[in-house]
């Protein structure tokens, strides 16, 4: 990346993944129940012991039945451990494309939902007016936060569904200017949510406040219109109103001309739609509910799925770009996706899903791939071995920045919660690009835009990838 901005949001994401896998021991609430479990046995044995020979059993001669009695006693400690969430939200990455923050040439282009814009060549840029002609300037700015977490907040006598939170990073990018960003490391806010819907996926109007701490100093006003989650998905509209300052000795602030540093006052209205994925939402009422007896709607939500391929490319991702064409080597490409999603549909059983990832790469070989921004899944998850084997055949339209067509199947064996381990294989036909420019960082990576198509084999591996059965899902409770 070229610009700033960039670089403070792909700097952000590696950092919240690695520190929320290090908090999920630190949301989980355990209550423990001590017993003391006592066992008494009484045993009666009867027993009649005939003398020999001839008897008169009159009133006086004693009666050969006996009757023994023993008691026993034992006593154990039994430990009970129940398991609960202890958080409102837990989520890893929110962003929203915003509305009339900045205008013209000044806009960084973050497109819908503040991510199709990753990809533009100019986002980010700040460019004459003529430069920026064929700019998609209608979201000029960009909101992203990274590593969500909220709790209950017993405001008002428990007054319910307050919630004070935090992120691990937050930034707004109303214009293409550093300047006149605003951002921190673990900002404070107080929501409190109004629930239009309480079934999931839930639907809730969410007031918000919000103070910056560092680099920026600011104060953040506002509201959301919630609906989710299902399946870590969120999609959410914001209005609101953000006042800060960048200090002379904020990151955001660099030298002018004469070399000195000045502050800058920053003050902008915004509208704005936004998602978030891997982003999870509890109820209060949720909140004793065991681990063991939550909802679930999805049959797959994971952070990580990662395929090494055999076929379909003429040269391996693997080798340099001037490698010899003839030199053999197994694996030829890479497929990748980013926070994923399955959300069982009302069809064919549940077992009929829509998807989707926040970032996919499909590279067959050297030259025959492409990104996209959340594209279109649907396939049907069937069960072949109860608690282990599952087999999922899949259509994916990647359709931005790259336009792909993919046909595929995977065979699933649950390893554990965090790891799987898959048999792949598919069909791929498209277009690395159309008339845009990557990241430099992946299309280096990938090749040139270039059409292409051909099959796959290959092993995927799963990475905190939380394959579900029937008997888990809401829908069969």
């Amino acid at each position: 990346m070229n610009t700033r901005s960039q670089r403070i949001i792909f700097a952000a994401l590696p950092l919240a993944l690695t520190l929320l896998m290090m908090m999920q021991s630190c949301v989980t609430r355990t209550e423990s129940d001590l017993y003391t479990i006592t066992m008494r046995d009484t045993t009666v044995e009867e027993l009649v012991r005939n003398q020999p020979g001839d008897r008169d059993n009159g009133i006086i001669y004693p009666s050969p039945r006996t009757v023994e009695i023993s008691r026993t006693t034992v006593q154990y400690d039994s430990l009970v451990e129940r398991y609960y969430p202890d958080f409102i939200r837990l989520g890893l990455f929110e962003s929203a494309g915003l509305i009339g923050t900045g205008a013209g040439d000044n806009g960084i282009g973050s497109g819908l939902f503040g991510v199709y814009g990753f990809f533009d060549k100019d986002f980010a840029q700040n460019f004459t007016a003529s430069d920026a002609q064929n700019r998609d300037d209608f979201f000029a700015g960009g909101l992203y936060r990274f590593g969500i977490m909220e709790s209950r907040l017993r405001w008002f006598r428990d007054a319910a569904n307050w919630t004070i939170g935090t992120s691990l990073y937050e930034v707004f990018l109303p214009e293409a200017s550093d300047r006149r960003s605003l951002g921190s490391v673990l900002p404070i806010y107080v929501r409190k949510r109004y629930f239009l819907r309480e079934d999931i996926p839930y639907v809730a109007f969410t007031p918000t406040v919000g103070i910056g701490i560092w680099p920026s100093h600011y104060v953040n006003m506002g509201a959301s219109l919630d609906v989710g989650s299902i399946g870590g998905l969120n999609m959410r509209a914001y209005a609101g109103l953000a006042v800060g300052l960048n200090a002379s000795y904020s990151p955001f602030i660099s030298e002018d001309i004469n070399g000195e540093k000045t502050a800058e006052s920053v003050t902008f209205p915004y509208l704005g739609i936004g998602i978030s994925v891997l982003d999870f939402l509890n109820r209060v009422p949720e909140l004793s509910t065991e681990w063991k007896d939550h909802e679930h709607s999805s049959w797959d939500i994971g952070l990580l799925q990662v395929g090494l391929l055999i076929g379909g490319g003429e040269t391996s991702v693997f080798q340099s770009s001037s490698a010899d064409s003839d030199e053999s080597v197994a694996i030829s490409g890479v497929l990748l996706r980013l926070c994923n999603a399955s959300v069982a549909l009302p069809w064919l059983d549940h077992k009929l899903y829509a998807g989707t990832s926040l970032f996919n790469v499909i590279a067959l070989g050297k030259t025959e791939g492409g990104v996209s921004i959340l594209p279109i899944r649907v396939g049907l998850f069937q069960t072949v071995l109860q608690d282990e084997l599952s087999v999922e055949p899949f259509v994916e339209w990647n359709y931005f920045p790259s336009s792909i067509m993919h046909i595929g199947g995977r065979l699933n064996l649950f390893i554990t919660d965090w790891l799987n381990f898959s048999l792949l294989t598919g069909f791929v036909s498209g277009s690395t690009a159309a008339d845009s420019e990557f990241a430099s960082f992946i299309i280096n990576n990938i090749g040139n835009p270039t059409d292409f198509s051909g099959a796959y084999f290959g092993l995927g591996f799963g990475f905190s990838d939380r394959i579900f059965f029937p008997e888990e899902l809401r829908y069969n409770r």
